[in-house]
């Protein structure tokens, strides 16, 4: 459930061509096959999908603090697919807590950044693997092309959530570039991903809490934005980078 900023999501509708991706799932998206994700898990609240994560350990799972529920109603399923057949690669565990950044500002999005433990052990196998997270404040740089996955809604307008994970290459772009496109508001625990002056390819409702993966580990945590793909508002993510301690002291 990507977060919209929903004063300004009419008004953006309006002034933007939304058939650049109607078609194409997360937003300007392939589908991915099975076992290309090993790291990503989904969500669900009393078994409908809410959100995305990754798996980071045997015990623990990460996602966005917007995501955050009663752990009693939460489960946490690795090696997932097809949302609506069992595989028989999944792995599900019910939550004992969650464990939402302690300055999560639901106002602002900063610190949107929320860790999960498990009730049942996760184990690696071919289509399960512990993410790879970065080093604390290692970023990579401008421009570094990322890729953006999840169960997410399909279209710019209306809905369309798709059975299967998806999977979006966009490129990262200077948080000076983001905070003047969307007037403020993004912080050095954000990084923005998108095509200024394009749109077409983005995160949507559902992807929120999954992983954004460059140079092979997860650097960013799908958190908010303006609509879904629009050329003037790119996708605000949590900067992984900036946790590493907070994700230290559980994980």
């Amino acid at each position: 459930m990507k977060v919209f900023i929903l004063a300004l999501l009419v008004a953006a509708a309006g002034n933007y061509d939304v058939s650049i991706a109607d078609d194409d799932k997360i937003i300007g998206g392939q589908l991915t096959s099975p076992g290309d994700l090993p790291y990503i898990v989904n969500l669900k609240r009393f078994g409908s999908l809410m959100c995305g994560g990754s798996i980071l350990s045997a015990n623990w799972a990460m996602s966005a603090a917007h995501c955050n529920a009663a752990a009693a109603s939460l489960t946490v399923t690795a090696g997932d697919y097809s949302l609506s057949n069992n595989d028989g690669t999944e792995q599900a565990s019910s939550v004992v807590r969650t464990v939402p950044h302690p300055q999560y500002n639901s106002n602002t999005m900063e610190n949107d950044i929320m860790l999960l433990q498990l009730s049942s052990s996760i184990s690696q196998n071919s289509h399960v693997t512990f993410a790879t997270l970065p080093a604390a404040f290692n970023d990579p740089a401008v421009g570094t092309v990322c890729k953006v996955s999840g169960w997410g809604n399909t279209q710019i307008v209306g809905s369309n959530y798709p059975d299967k994970p998806y999977s979006v290459q966009v490129p990262i772009i200077s948080n000076s570039d983001c905070n003047n496109a969307y007037g403020g508001g993004i912080y050095d625990g954000m990084m923005c991903l998108g095509l200024l002056g394009t749109g077409g390819k983005d995160s949507c409702q559902g992807d929120s809490g999954g992983p954004v993966v460059c140079n092979g580990a997860v650097h960013g945590v799908v958190s908010w934005g303006i609509g879904c793909a629009y050329p003037d508002y790119p996708g605000v993510y949590t900067r992984v980078s900036h946790y590493i301690s907070f994700i230290n002291s559980y994980v």
